[in-house]
């Protein structure tokens, strides 16, 4: 069987045109992480047709919308830390005040359930600008309308035009700005700034363009000049809060982290 690479140095032999197979480079691998991208935005779009035929069958409206979260400000030491101890940080199981028992994702998974919101899927995505890292979560979140009470506002900006052809009055979504929420998100120990878009019935309607609209959810994972030695080693497992690992003792980081119903047994757990 031949061997091709492609041009940005897969060398992955596929055997069929649609070898979705990885190479021995693994995530640090362009064109494999671009099929792994691929994979999850399918992943999304088919777990979100099950939700909502599952809701049109019984009479249900869903709510879906996508947040984004980060790390405390730059007065905070954690925004300084190393790859691994903000990976950490963000999947910390911890206790809340008022709570019993341990939360995880620092709690965010409990209040989303308080929320309304019945399932969806963190995506932990990092970036790196001189020496510091910026770790942040993008979630997917779908949940009754009935029972949806997010205290988010949405930060997806609304345009009304009339649309003269067929005399409606037509919205258009704009830009997402980023907004703040200190009351909410700082007990969380996360940061207070934050995005939502919510998605509207037109996006709903069509699956492909909604899970082509939340396709930042699943970016592929870039490695910043200087930085493939920590990045090599933090995908490998070799960090524990910040403190290197190997052998046995390595744990893979899980980038995409299912709750709610979207962990759940069933027909539909192949898509989440």
């Amino acid at each position: 069987m031949k061997t091709e690479a492609t041009p940005d140095g897969c060398t992955n032999a596929r055997s069929f045109l649609n070898d979705r197979s990885l190479c021995a480079r693994w995530r640090l691998c362009p064109g494999c992480e671009r099929v792994r991208a691929k994979r999850n935005q399918y992943k999304i779009a088919k777990r979100l047709e099950y939700d909502l035929e599952w809701a049109k069958e019984a009479d249900l409206e869903l709510t879906v919308g996508v947040l984004t979260t980060t790390l405390p400000g730059n007065e905070k030491s954690i925004r300084h830390a190393s790859l691994g101890e903000q990976y950490s940080y963000l999947t910390e199981r911890r206790t809340m005040s008022g709570y019993t028992g341990w939360h995880s994702m620092r709690g965010l998974n409990t209040k989303l359930k308080e929320w309304g919101v019945s399932g969806g899927s963190h995506f932990l995505e990092f970036t790196n600008k001189g020496s510091t890292w910026n770790t942040h979560m993008h979630s997917v979140l779908v949940g009754f309308q009935d029972d949806w009470q997010v205290p988010l506002k949405e930060t997806t900006k609304q345009l009304e035009w009339n649309d003269d052809l067929t005399m409606r009055l037509q919205t258009e979504k704009a830009e997402n700005k980023t907004r703040s929420n200190k009351r909410i998100l700082e007990p969380l120990g996360l940061g207070r700034l934050y995005t939502l878009d919510i998605a509207s019935d037109d996006e709903l309607a069509s699956i492909a363009r909604y899970s082509a609209k939340v396709e930042y959810v699943t970016k592929p994972v870039k490695v910043p000049d200087g930085k493939l030695p920590e990045v090599s080693g933090f995908l490998a497992g070799g960090y524990d809060h910040g403190k290197e690992r190997s052998g046995h003792g390595r744990h893979l980081p899980r980038l995409a982290r299912p709750f709610g119903d979207w962990m759940r047994n069933g027909p539909e757990r192949r898509y989440a």
